[in-house]
């Protein structure tokens, strides 16, 4: 029996599949389209997938084949233009403080190399007919598409087959919510205009919305028009979408003169906005469009999906290794089910902000937004704001019942453990120095939990060589299951099991003037903080979240 069998192979399923693979599970990846699609669709990747990319050691590819962007621009009336230069966002603690754009085509190819560097193979040519759960597993029925059936049995069924998912379907989970009034289009072609390359641009008027995303290439970019539906001829939904109906829709939308050629995709589509009211249905799952479909506003869809994946996969893996109860499974629809939610009402709140109202709506955007947007877009205050919701760094499960704490003991050095990452939180991206390492996302890269255990300011001798012990013994008890690393305060070299904070900074941004210790999740959201370091129950925390020592003999997966 496999542990999983994961339906669809855009990039939420080959996430899942990749992390389950990396944690260790038998998996396979099925996906009814016989070959890749070819199409740019999904474009934008945020900075939080980025992060994950980087967990996997593709980051740097990632960067190689897509554009950062440069500017954003509002086009009103008249060509009246308002340019805001997008600056690093130098007040994000990451490595990616910028919005990247990588066609996802290609970041489908990137996932599909990385998934087959875990002896992984996307299966394509099978289509899911159905399939049935009980007790101890599902049994599907695929359908090879030369006419061949096949049933398979695995642990768990994921749905990661998008909007129209067989599985969700199967499982009888609704998809409630509604379909927007407004025509849309959208175009992958050359664009020729008085306007910068690289930049992302927005064109309210009268007739609707244009905006185009920038992509890989000279003079590249993704055109959507949103506009009423009476502005299109009457039924003309299905009809294919030319390059020269495209052209005249520009014509009558746009503020600057435009010209487009060499087409590589062009479509007219339906915006939705539908959810679903739960993840799980027994030992089914969904995710990504499966789950949450919406406006592209903000450029949220395909990233989200990605981090259903990435935090479903490692609680399935403990789960399905004996070292969690069945429970934890279901933490993943607690946490990722609210995110889905304001995912919904957040690109809502974007898409009638854009596009939605009557005529003195219109006539607002068309006149007012573009002559008032760089005062009100290039405030900082804004752009924070802008910023924490489109890189999805600020999205947090404090809420969870995964998300504990205790902490007792006096404050030292002038710095609070409160002000640290909350449990729930995203661990931030800091420099320390450690064997082979520069920066601390590359000390919790790999498919375990991560133990970070802080010395305080002022560390003593004596106690630093037990926290080293303890972190060498607690290691050896975990196997792969567990990286820990002693956090010396003032020392500038790094040793086994050592991490240097020379500067102090690294316990400063973690509120640890004091011993204490940080638990991380292997999703990289701190899991647990606790204060004072006691080894009697820093043990019973990680036989609560792990399982009993004892997993050295397990095989270590290569991260």
């Amino acid at each position: 029996m496999l542990d999983a069998l994961v339906v669809g192979a855009g990039p939420t399923g080959l996430t899942m599949a990749s992390e389950l693979a990396r944690h260790g599970l038998r998996c396979r990846l099925v996906e009814q389209l016989e070959a890749p699609s070819v199409l740019s669709r999904a474009l934008a990747v945020q900075a939080r997938t980025l992060e994950v990319f980087d967990d996997f050691g593709i980051a740097e590819q990632a960067l190689a084949r897509g554009r950062k962007t440069e500017a954003f621009n509002v086009v009103g009336a008249g060509g009246v233009r308002t340019r805001v230069p997008m600056q690093a966002f130098s007040w994000l603690e990451t490595r990616f403080p910028f919005i990247f754009m990588l066609p996802q085509d290609a970041t489908e190819a990137l996932l599909t190399e990385y998934l087959g560097t875990l002896g992984v193979k996307v299966e394509r040519g099978l289509t899911l007919e159905d399939f049935r759960q009980d007790a101890d597993g599902v049994e599907a029925t695929l359908k090879r598409a030369e006419g061949g059936v096949e049933r398979v049995k695995a642990r768990w069924l994921l749905g990661c087959d998008g909007a129209r998912s067989r599985v969700r379907k199967g499982a009888g989970i609704p998809f409630e919510g509604e379909t927007y009034d407004d025509a849309c289009v959208l175009a992958d072609v050359r664009v020729e205009w008085p306007l910068g390359q690289g930049e992302l641009v927005l064109m309210p008027s009268m007739h609707g919305v244009v905006g185009a995303f920038p992509m890989p290439g000279e003079y590249r970019y993704r055109l959507f028009c949103i506009m009423p539906r009476d502005m299109l001829p009457e039924g003309d939904e299905t009809t294919p979408l030319t390059l020269e109906e495209m052209q005249r829709i520009l014509e009558r939308m746009s503020n600057v003169p435009v010209r487009v050629s060499e087409p590589r995709w062009l479509t007219r589509y339906r915006l939705h906005r539908r959810g679903v009211p739960r993840y799980r249905q027994g030992r089914v799952f969904l995710a990504g469009d499966a789950a949450h479909i919406h406006s592209p506003a903000g450029g949220q869809g395909m990233n989200t999906g990605i981090q259903d994946a990435y935090n479903l996969a490692w609680k399935l893996a403990l789960v399905s290794k004996g070292r969690a109860p069945e429970s934890l499974l279901d933490t993943y629809e607690l946490e990722r089910h609210p995110v889905g939610q304001t995912l919904l009402k957040g690109t809502d709140r974007l898409f009638g902000l854009m596009a939605q109202g009557g005529t003195p709506s219109r006539l607002l955007r068309t006149y007012v937004v573009p002559r008032v947007a760089k005062r009100v877009l290039g405030g900082s205050y804004t752009q924070r704001l802008m910023a924490r919701f489109v890189t999805q760094l600020a999205i947090h499960y404090r809420r969870s019942p995964l998300a504990t704490e205790r902490i007792w003991g006096e404050e030292v050095g002038g710095v609070r453990l409160e002000e640290g990452p909350a449990p729930g939180e995203r661990v931030p991206e800091l420099p320390v120095k450690g064997e082979g390492v520069e920066r601390l996302h590359e000390v919790l890269r790999g498919p375990q939990h991560t133990l970070l255990l802080f010395t305080g300011l002022k560390p003593e001798a004596k106690a630093r060589s037990g926290l080293v012990a303890l972190a060498r013994r607690l290691e050896e008890a975990y196997g792969p299951l567990l990286r820990a690393r002693v956090v010396v305060a003032g020392e500038g070299t790094p040793g086994p099991f050592v991490l240097a904070d020379g500067e102090g900074a690294l316990h400063r941004r973690f509120g640890a003037g004091a011993e204490c210790f940080y638990l991380v999740r292997p999703d990289g959201y701190v899991g647990h903080r606790e204060r004072p370091i006691e080894p009697k129950r820093l043990e019973a925390e990680l036989a609560r979240r792990m399982g009993p020592p004892g997993a050295g003999g397990e095989k270590r997966v290569a991260s």
